[in-house]
């Protein structure tokens, strides 16, 4: 076979190829680059791992979602396979994360960042009243806030990262009202999720850099998010990622 006739190899092939979605003569072809190129045969073998334990971890939990009237800080996905699908959507953060610009936005160039960075700051430092809704409440807290935005509304289960619900609230912004989502570490460290209806940006992720705080921000056919935490910006990719696939439109409908 002629070298010289064999497309590059980009990274969707790396990405396809960790998720066994290549075809046969492409998947040699990407099995030799990768033994002539160690550093990305490397990266492969990494996220292979990722795959196995978030694989892992969820297989550690009840597949039965918690009692709605139970005090919880989280709510598991009831459905089998998800850690499957969370896991190729985290391949393909990493991947992703190799050619995304430093800096796709500022905040003042978009008024949906402003809002959800503001928002964040305003709320993480409360003590006594971080969120308007509790956890304990959650039920109440998705009915609510997805009649406010007009649109049911799941609340991502960020356990698997680290991350438990604290509760959520309703804020202005604009014309259409928006929803913060709070969690929190086992240290105290917040983290924030914001959402209003329509779509602000486009569907990629993108990214934003402000004081101590770092933001993805995306769009879908329904919402535009921003995920806003003090942490290093690959573990955010990450969990942008993982939030994306739970509020995926075709995985609500089921």
């Amino acid at each position: 076979m002629n070298s010289q006739a064999v497309p590059p190899i980009a990274e969707e092939d790396l990405v396809r190829y960790v998720d066994n979605e290549l075809s046969a003569e492409r998947r040699r072809e990407v099995e030799a680059y990768l033994k002539e190129n160690p550093e990305a045969a490397a990266c492969v073998e990494a996220d292979r791992q990722i795959a196995v334990s978030l694989r892992t971890a969820y297989s550690r939990v009840k597949a039965e979602p918690p009692s709605l009237d139970a005090p919880s800080r989280g709510r598991w996905l009831p459905r089998t396979g998800i850690a499957a699908s969370i896991a190729a959507a985290l391949l393909v953060g990493v991947f992703a994360g190799w050619s995304m610009k430093p800096d796709a936005g500022q905040p003042g160039q978009q008024p949906f960042l402003t809002d959800a960075l503001t928002a964040h700051r305003t709320f993480t430092v409360e003590v006594a009243h971080p969120v308007e809704v509790a956890a304990s409440d959650q039920r109440h807290l998705a009915t609510w806030l997805g009649n406010r935005l007009n649109h049911p509304l799941r609340i991502p289960d960020l356990r698997v990262a680290g991350l438990t619900l604290m509760g959520g609230r309703l804020l202005p912004s604009g014309i259409d009202p928006a929803a913060q989502l709070m969690y929190d570490d086992e240290n105290g460290k917040r983290v924030t999720v914001y959402l209003r209806r329509g779509v602000d940006g486009e569907p990629k992720f993108q990214f934003v850099k402000s004081g101590t705080e770092q933001a993805f921000f995306w769009s879908d056919t329904e919402f535009t998010y921003a995920v806003t935490g003090d942490m290093p910006r690959p573990e955010l990719l990450n969990l942008a990622h993982l939030i994306q696939t739970q509020f995926d439109p075709l995985q609500q409908s089921n």
